[in-house]
Formats: structure tokens, C-alpha cells, sequence
């Protein structure tokens, strides 16, 4: 059956997001539909606004031969009025798979406002949801105001394999040294790295140092923040900025680091934090987004709640002190990211509910 994809920007992009759609889309081509994506430039969220007004945009949905039109939540800019112009002119389903809430991210209270009230008019125009996590759909719940049919199918971790054996993770914990802390997404606000790399500096440096992995100019005043605090701190010595990293390379990162430290990110699901469990790291992560539903706190990794500074210093210190601890925090977590199920698996259920959108 065909199907169209609409996102911005192109499929291949390599976040958590793409990756999932990417995946998706895959899924569904075995399955033996027939997907045609329809990427939307990248633009400012008040340009994007503009879309909505688009005879062409709206003629190439409505008179498209599709059963089924699948939207990446994060077009709602350019579909919150649009998508009410083409329930007037098709019957088609609209289904919308959403990784993350705009309007629940840090950042200025009257921008969440004013996100909140064209994000959630979006919502409001769409028939079926794919969520990628629990925090995500509660998430959406809140601003729809009442159940409609959805699936939860997570991610998966294995993209990139796991350790190849179980044993490295005692030979890497038992080195002597600094931890090997790693970061892995693009530097911006919602990452939350400008509050990690304050709490660092809080910590004696010969107990640390820190990876960053990720487009480093995706957001260029993040990273110049990012970067004065590193000076400020005198740290340069101690933060190691890689770019942007895949396939073996970022598999040799993940590798070689003892922890993975993302904190304060606020993440619909957190891809990056399940691949590096399979490599065996313990998460610090945030108690407030989808990470929680694969880290157990002082199991395979350490939740921390939104502005808990002090308790990442101190997971840090014990960690780096108490390399016994490391050894089994790091083969839990390994268990939890191998025995994860594959994106095959995960993305199944989406498909099956997919179907039954196009089928009704």
C-alpha cells in the first residue's frame, strides 16, 4: 500500500529521530509497502508557519494516491492548520509518530506558551499516534485531553552490535586513571551539557574526563556556551570534542568509555543511552524523560531529577572510587542494552497498527 512520510530535512539524518523513522519506513518496505518521503526544507519555527498556507504542499497530500499519510510530529509547524485542509478534502488516515514534545523542552516559559498552542492544535488534528515511549505518550496525553488510538513501539540499541565480550568490561574498569565519561548528541540546549560541564568542574579532575560526540554546530551559541565554560574552568585538558561520530568509529568511543553522562538531557527516549549500554556503560540519566524506562536506578545506571547537581558529582566520585561497582553497574547495563529487542522486533507492533489504520 503507499504510504507518505512527511519530516524535514532528509530521511538519513543521523539523530534518534531519523534513525526511528528510517527504521520505520524499512520495516514497512519488507512488509511490501510502498513509502515516499516528503521532506520539508529545515527553516525557522516561524517560517515554517508559512507551510500551512501551501497550495502545493496541500494538493500533493490530498491528491497523492496514498492509504495512509504518516507525519514526523516534528513538521507540526508547518501541518497544525494544514492538516485540518486536507481532512475537508480526503478521507486518508493521518497518523503521527512523536519522539519528543516541543513545548516540553526547557527554554523561555512565553516560547513553551506559544509552541504549546500550535503543537497541540496539531495533535488535535490527527487521527492515530505512534509513541516512542511512555513519557512521550503521557506527554501528548495532557495536551489532546483524551485517549486516542495509539501504539507504543520503542527503540532499539542495536544498531551498532554490542561489546564483543562481557570480559572487557572488568579490563577497562580496573585500568587505572580518570573515569571515561561519554557524551553522544548534538550540542544543544535540550542535551543539557552546559549544566554537566558546570557540575564537572565541581569534581576533582583526576577522577574524570569527558567525550563529546555530536554536530557541534547544530547549535553554535550552544557550543560557544559550552565552550566558555570549558575555558572558564580551565577543563580544555579534560574535554575532548570528537564531532560527530559513526559506525566503527563512534563503536571504538563506546568501547573504550566507562560511563555514559547525559543528565540533564531531555529526551523523548534516549537511542544513544540504550546503544551504550549494550557496550556496556552505566547511564547517568535524567528521572524526568524516556531514559527511565530503561535505566534502574542504582542498578544498570543513576537517575537524576531535573536540577539534582550534587548527586551527579557524587555518582561520579563513587563510581570512580569503587571500580567493583563500575565492573557490575557496567555488566547490568550490558545485559539490559544486549538483551534488548532488535529494531526488527520493537518497530513490529507499528506496523501491525499501521495496517489496521489503512485497513479501517
Amino acid at each position: 500500500m503507499p504510504i507518505a512520510l512527511v519530516l524535514y530535512g532528509r530521511l538519513h539524518t543521523l539523530t534518534g529521530g531519523f534513525l526511528y523513522d528510517r527504521y520505520l519506513v524499512e520495516a514497512l518496505q519488507r512488509r511490501g509497502h510502498r513509502v515516499e518521503v516528503i521532506g520539508l526544507p529545515w527553516r525557522r519555527y516561524g517560517v515554517c508557519l508559512l507551510d500551512n498556507f501551501s497550495r502545493g504542499l496541500c494538493d500533493r497530500l490530498c491528491r497523492g494516491p496514498w492509504d495512509l499519510i504518516l507525519q514526523d510530529e516534528l513538521v507540526h509547524p508547518s501541518l497544525f492548520r494544514l492538516n485540518r485542509r486536507i481532512r475537508r478534502r480526503s478521507s486518508t488516515p493521518i497518523v503521527s509518530i512523536v519522539h519528543q514534545v516541543l513545548c516540553r523542552q526547557p527554554r523561555r516559559p512565553w516560547f513553551n506558551l506559544a509552541y504549546r498552542q500550535i503543537e497541540s492544535g496539531y495533535l488535535q488534528t490527527v487521527d492515530a499516534f505512534i509513541f516512542n515511549s511512555a513519557a512521550t505518550r503521557d506527554q501528548v496525553r495532557h495536551l489532546v485531553g483524551k485517549t486516542r488510538p495509539h501504539c507504543l513501539s520503542r527503540p532499539a540499541g542495536s544498531r551498532l552490535g554490542a561489546l564483543s565480550s562481557q570480559g572487557l568490561i572488568a579490563e577497562r574498569s580496573r585500568q587505572s586513571g580518570p573515569l571515561e565519561l561519554l557524551f553522544v548528541g548534538h550540542l544543544s540546549p535540550v542535551k543539557g551539557l552546559e549544566a554537566l560541564l558546570s557540575d564537572l568542574a565541581r569534581v576533582p579532575r583526576d577522577m574524570w574526563r569527558l567525550t563529546l560526540v555530536g554536530d557541534m554546530t547544530a547549535d553554535r551559541r550552544c557550543a560557544r556556551r559550552a565552550r566558555a565554560i570549558i575555558a572558564r574552568h580551565g577543563l580544555e585538558k579534560l574535554v575532548d570534542f570528537r564531532g560527530r561520530l559513526d559506525g566503527n568509529d563512534l563503536k571504538a568511543v563506546y568501547s573504550r568509555s566507562h560511563v555514559f553522562a547525559m543528565p540533564f538531557a531531555h529526551e523523548g527516549f534516549g537511542i544513544a543511552a540504550l546503544e551504550a549500554m549494550g557496550f556496556g556503560l552505566p547511564v547517568i540519566g535524567s528521572s524526568a524523560g524516556g531514559v527511565r524506562e530503561f535505566v534502574r536506578h542504582g542498578e544498570n545506571g543513576f537517575l537524576v531529577a531535573p536540577g539534582d547537581h550534587e548527586s551527579v558529582r557524587r555518582h561520579i566520585e563513587a563510581m570512580h572510587h569503587d571500580r567493583g561497582r563500575l565492573i557490575a553497574m557496567g555488566t547490568a547495563a550490558f545485559n539490559t542494552g544486549s538483551g534488548w529487542p532488535s529494531w526488527r522486533q520493537t518497530l513490529e507492533p507499528a506496523c501491525v497498527f499501521l495496517e489496521k489504520r489503512m485497513a479501517s
